[in-house]
C-alpha cells in the first residue's frame, strides 16, 4: 500500500511505471494529489505524455 503523500521521486517513478501497467487507484490518487501541489512533477508528466506521443507519431512514419 502506498501512503498518501508521496515525494518527487516516488511520484516520478509512479508517472514512468504507469506507461507499462495501471496503476492501482491508492497511486493513482497519490500521484494525482501530488501532482496539485507539484509543478515540477506535473510538467515532468507532461514532458512524458509528450515523449510518447512523438513516439507512437515516429512508429506510424515509419511504418509507411
Amino acid at each position: 500500500m502506498i501512503k498518501p503523500m508521496i515525494n518527487c521521486r516516488e511520484a516520478t517513478q509512479l508517472t514512468l511505471q504507469a506507461e507499462d501497467r495501471t496503476l492501482p487507484l491508492a497511486e493513482r490518487l497519490a500521484v494525482r494529489l501530488h501532482h496539485q501541489l507539484c509543478g515540477n512533477c506535473r510538467r515532468f508528466a507532461r514532458q512524458v505524455e509528450l515523449m510518447r506521443k512523438a513516439s507512437a507519431r515516429w512508429r506510424q512514419y515509419s511504418e509507411e
